[in-house]
């Protein structure tokens, strides 16, 4: 029967894996822009602060609604882009897992073919990086989120702050 081939089983964990990592990568991917975004905005807003006796209260409201909702925006970016170092342990697949062996341990461990210890491990191994792409895309979906919420008060803002000037 093909579907017990180790070699097959392998391939297509590998497979699976290196989407895995794809959209890791995907998610990763998607923070510079994210950030550039909410760090003008942000930027933005700082640069028309008027003087303390010169905030109209709506101006305030808005502004403060703005920057909180940019500043949770940065905060999830930046669970994003921590990363993510928990693996299988003793894993001949997982950097972590590979330097918890001595390099002779380690060679002699994938030097043997394609065995159902490490099949099992590759198996783990894409099952552990799809639980960090959907965390990732997760903090991503926040981050978006609170950038758009931001939308409309810094919008608002903006257009007491300019005109108040």
């Amino acid at each position: 029967m093909v579907e017990s081939d180790p070699s097959v089983k392998f391939d297509v964990l590998d497979r699976a894996l290196a989407r895995n990592l794809a959209w890791v990568a995907a998610a990763d991917g998607k923070v510079p822009s994210v950030f550039a975004i909410d760090i003008a905005m942000l930027g933005v807003l700082c640069a028309l602060i008027p003087k303390a006796n010169q905030w109209a209260i709506w101006t305030a409201v808005s502004a403060a609604i703005a920057a909180l909702a940019l500043i949770a925006s940065v905060v999830s970016l930046a669970l994003v882009a921590f990363p993510r170092l928990y693996g299988p342990k003793g894993s001949a697949v997982f950097f972590g897992g590979i330097v918890q062996h001595s390099e002779e341990a380690f060679l002699k461990k994938v030097l043997v073919g394609i065995s159902e210890e490490l099949i099992e491990d590759l198996a783990r191994q894409t099952y552990r990086n799809a639980e960090i792409a959907s965390e990732k895309f997760a903090y991503i979906r926040w981050a978006m989120l609170f950038m758009f919420l931001s939308a409309p008060f810094w919008l608002v803002s903006i257009a007491f702050l300019y005109t108040a000037r």
